[in-house]
């Protein structure tokens, strides 16, 4: 195989390559957790996803995966990241070795009502995230949120840290983020799953997050290339919660890319 282009003046040459797409008020550093898993096999390119344009945000991504062509490439993508995963997955090369991995992802909402009421509901959000007082007072309460109250599971100290970087965010971005990204304003993909031409695709939800079980069983049967890999005892974020939890998320990842596993 070619040497990526990324690695052709350096002597690591990892043997798979992940491009890792965060949350909603997360960071490139949320996969931190995930990463201490993988002993070195892979190469991990975790962006903090800047608030642009869909359109111009796909492109500067694009850049990034082209850059690790050559090697067996994962696009990673987690909530909000999946959702943006899922539009470049259309846009971009695939190689026979790489694969999609989508963490409680939706292809969006195909109904324009209820698209409507979304985005209007979502900016309400962004207009409180800029009222707040800070990053920090909004993720107090954000952090209730019942879909991500299991990231309290996250142990010590990788709970510190991430709680250190939203409270150090910038709320502006999040706003834009929600504008720019959010459900209701970008268009919907459920008509367009079975154009991804992903050679592997695996669908990851925990159990205890019914919503998305149901949302990613649909998907799967609009995406023949996919398998559904249902993480046990846990919630919206398998990487984000137990080490069980993020365990069994990495393990599902090596069905498709990794080399040896660290368990």
């Amino acid at each position: 195989m070619k040497k990526s282009r990324f690695f052709e003046n350096s002597k690591e040459f990892p043997p798979s390559a992940i491009l890792a797409l965060h949350g909603f008020t997360g960071t490139g550093e949320d996969f931190e957790f995930l990463k201490s898993f993988s002993s070195g096999n892979f190469f991990w390119e975790t962006p903090d996803l800047p608030t642009l344009s869909l359109p111009v945000l796909c492109e500067f991504l694009r850049e990034k995966w082209d850059k690790l062509a050559g090697i067996p490439r994962v696009l990673l993508g987690y909530s909000m990241g999946g959702r943006i995963a899922l539009h470049l997955a259309r846009e971009i090369s695939w190689q026979e070795e790489d694969s999609l991995v989508l963490i409680s992802a939706s292809p969006g909402i195909s109904d324009e009502r209820e698209r409507e009421q979304r985005q209007n509901a979502d900016a309400m959000l962004a207009k409180k995230i800029e009222a707040s007082a800070s990053a920090g007072k909004f993720y107090e309460e954000w952090q209730n949120h019942p879909l991500i109250t299991t990231q309290r599971r996250l142990p010590t100290p990788w709970r510190d840290r991430l709680l250190v970087r939203r409270s150090s965010a910038n709320r502006e971005n999040w706003a834009e983020h929600l504008r720019l990204l959010g459900t209701g304003t970008l268009p919907s993909m459920w008509e367009n799953l079975g154009d991804i031409s992903a050679p592997k695709i695996t669908l990851v939800v925990g159990d205890e997050d019914k919503k998305f079980c149901a949302i990613a069983e649909k998907m799967a049967l609009r995406m023949p290339r996919s398998r559904l890999l249902v993480v046990p005892a846990s919630g919206h974020s398998p990487h984000l919660e137990t080490e069980e939890s993020c365990r069994t998320l990495y393990l599902g990842m090596c069905g498709t890319a990794a080399r040896s596993i660290r368990v």
